[in-house]
């Protein structure tokens, strides 16, 4: 008698246990056994605007950045490079016109001489061309590149509007030290061209039936196959470099030790 009680209040238990709330909405209470892997609150997946972007400016196990600063980081050197390219190739060219026009009545010691010191000039004028130019562009790419990519996680995907804020926050940014209206002018400027780069980009990506962030993916797992073949040539290097003539090599040079060439002759 007393075990038919028992397995019935076992039964009961178990089907109100199992049961949905919806059909016996006082039984709400999960057993402590019971777990959630799909729905955790300590999930390591980003659920907020701001976890995502913590998780953009936080490095991995791993110790590398996240996908979308190392991209910030290649557009900032992407912008450095080519500003220091066409700034050096303007200022060289104007140096070598310069050069050339005001000096048609100069006498130098020689052809020789008269072309070192073209050289020269060009040379100077390149780099600091590439200076000046450089740093310029290459920190305005960066600002932007930060900027628009920030906007873009915390909200998950991308817009015009990321862009149109980004382009203004960095011509402002870039005109700050020339007062207000500079400020002013620079903003409405970044703003229309980045307005006009995003219609471009977004439309291209739309045609192409990709988003950005599968873009990213692919340029870091780009990134990831040319790590794996640097490391592969780096291990074939040092295969082909302990051959048995290496190896013999270092045998002898362990028994001998190591000789100058005076003590050889």
């Amino acid at each position: 008698m007393f075990s038919r009680l028992l397995n019935q209040k076992v039964m009961i238990g178990t089907v109100a246990r199992l049961s949905p709330s919806v059909i016996i909405p006082i039984i709400g209470r999960r057993n402590e056994n019971d777990y959630d892997e799909l729905d955790t609150p300590n999930s390591p997946l980003p659920k907020t605007g701001w976890d995502r972007v913590k998780a953009m400016y936080t490095k991995n196990d791993q110790d590398e950045n996240s996908i979308e600063f190392q991209n910030v980081v290649q557009a900032t050197m992407s912008g450095l490079i080519i500003g220091a390219c066409l700034g050096g190739f303007i200022k060289s060219r104007d140096a070598y016109l310069y050069f050339i026009e005001n000096n048609q009545a100069t006498i130098f010691k020689s052809t020789v001489d008269a072309k070192k010191k073209l050289q020269d000039f060009v040379t100077v004028a390149f780099a600091k061309g590439a200076y000046h130019w450089g740093w310029r562009l290459g920190a305005f790419t960066g600002i932007f590149s930060l900027i628009s990519t920030t906007i873009s996680v915390y909200r998950d995907e991308s817009a015009l509007s990321d862009y149109i804020i980004a382009g203004a926050m960095t011509g402002a940014m870039y005109k700050a030290i020339l007062g207000p209206a500079a400020m002013l002018v620079g903003a409405t400027l970044g703003g229309i061209l980045s307005a006009i780069g995003g219609i471009l980009i977004l439309s291209l990506v739309k045609i192409t039936g990709v988003n950005l962030n599968d873009v990213r993916k692919e340029m870091a797992k780009f990134r990831e196959m040319r790590k794996e073949q640097l490391d592969q040539a780096i291990d074939k290097a040092s295969d082909e470099k302990h051959d048995n003539l290496t190896r013999h090599h270092d045998q002898i040079v362990e028994q001998k030790g190591v000789m100058n060439i005076d003590q050889l002759t």
